[in-house]
């Protein structure tokens, strides 16, 4: 991987980290569904623009029914889900449960995309389950409620999956800015649809939490989402969604700086874990090669 590559990948997992907390911030006073409108609108709106030229509104016209569904699973759905699961988690609980998306993303390439891989990955796929599941067995019991917020992070990352592959397979020859801002606008529309039957009040909504909104939509998604889409064109969508893997580390950081939210020694060890999965995953540990030149 290129260096500019591995300085957006650390970029982006450092925007994305503060997301988490943002969300955690702000989702009790909005509510799920609100935040998550008020965030993509505010993101599609910076980001329509890009849709001005000529060239880029061909694109748009001619892939918009994969825009319209790389909109909804990436956006509006995988949001909102993320955003019911901070109402019960941590900021930085809630991204390591995202860290899922790799895993998700490699199994839909692997058995759906004709992108193989090697034992190795797998492993390393298997040891992040397993950082993740270590990570929130004290946090829950075995009543379907208090599963809930685990499920919602999880299903977040299944459907970032999809529209990891969806992008790669579709929209590797299209702008990153028709991309970012195309599926942008169409979850914009259908978050519109759903924000009137969920307005909260808005004398109870802080001057802080509508700036943390604002943020969520500028920076965490706008501009996150162009760094995201040039990732996935560059490294492809597998090692492009192990940024999730990154995530945790600058939300630990955001959370303690921001909202005194206190790291404890099992999410260190999960974190750790989970990064050792992610090394496997994408062949930063190739412990094969070292094996075959060894021979």
């Amino acid at each position: 991987m290129k260096a500019i590559d591995t300085l957006l990948l650390i970029t982006l997992a450092a925007i994305w980290g503060s997301s988490f907390i943002f969300m955690r911030a702000t989702v009790e006073e909005f509510g799920p569904v609100a935040l998550i409108a008020i965030r993509i609108i505010a993101a599609a709106i910076a980001m329509s623009f890009f849709l001005m030229s000529i060239k880029r509104r061909k694109e748009f016209i001619q892939h918009w029914r994969v825009l319209f569904i790389v909109g909804l699973a990436s956006s509006s759905f995988s949001f909102m889900l993320l955003a019911f699961a901070s109402l019960s988690l941590t900021g930085g609980t809630v991204s390591i449960l995202n860290a899922m998306t790799p895993v998700f993303t490699a199994l839909i390439a692997h058995f759906a995309m004709n992108t193989k891989m090697n034992k190795l990955q797998f492993i390393g796929m298997f040891i992040s389950i397993f950082g993740l599941i270590f990570l929130v067995w004290d946090t829950v019991s075995w009543g379907i409620q208090s599963w809930l917020p685990a499920l919602a992070g999880m299903g977040a990352a299944l459907l970032y999956g999809v529209s990891n592959n969806l992008s790669k397979k579709h929209l590797s020859d299209v702008s990153v800015f028709t991309s970012s801002s195309g599926s942008l606008v169409f979850s914009a529309i259908f978050m519109s649809i759903l924000l009137p039957f969920n307005i909260p009040e808005l004398n109870q909504v802080s001057s802080i939490s509508w700036i943390y909104a604002l943020i969520l939509g500028v920076l965490c998604t706008a501009i996150a989402y162009m760094i995201h889409f040039k990732l996935i064109k560059n490294i492809g969508p597998t090692k492009a969604a192990t940024v999730t893997f990154l995530i945790p580390i600058f939300s630990f950081i955001w959370g303690y700086l921001l909202l005194d939210e206190l790291v404890t020694a099992r999410m260190l060890g999960a974190t750790v874990i989970i990064l050792f999965g992610m090394s496997l995953v994408m062949g930063i540990l190739n412990f094969n090669h070292k094996l075959t030149r060894q021979k």
